[in-house]
């Protein structure tokens, strides 16, 4: 179930990162930077590009590493408080917390086909015309 939390969630930030590029949205001097795929290419040639790569695998490993149950003190897979951040969840009864935890769930899944159905529209090169009309 842990694994499926974590590619669920990956999968929300994905689908989020890929529409908020494809409607054009870059950081400062980021601006010749393709959306979608084509930014792998386009990293793996420019100075610029490569420190991304390497900023992005740095940010991967400590991710892994802070994002884990350190203490022992998880409440179900998936929960990285760590006994520090609350927001009000420990107030909520069961019920809610298992209705919250199914929904997040459901996203996920929903996320990771979103993803793959970008991905996969983005290679055979009909994504702006299909899916994003914009």
């Amino acid at each position: 179930r842990y694994v499926e939390i974590k590619h669920g969630r990956i999968s929300m930030l994905a689908v989020v990162g890929y529409l908020v590029t494809a409607a054009g949205v870059r950081f400062p001097g980021a601006g010749d930077v393709p959306d979608g795929l084509a930014a792998f290419p386009y990293m793996h040639t420019t100075a610029d590009g490569k420190t991304v790569l390497m900023q992005m695998l740095a940010f991967f490993v400590v991710a892994e590493i802070v994002n884990r149950d350190a203490f022992g003190l998880a409440e179900f897979p998936g929960d990285f408080r760590n006994g520090f951040i609350d927001f009000g969840w420990d107030k909520q009864t069961d019920e809610w917390k298992a209705k919250k935890r199914a929904l997040e769930i459901n996203q996920g899944r929903a996320a990771q086909m979103g993803i793959l159905g970008l991905m996969v529209h983005d290679q055979l090169g009909n994504l702006k015309e299909t899916v994003l009309p914009w």
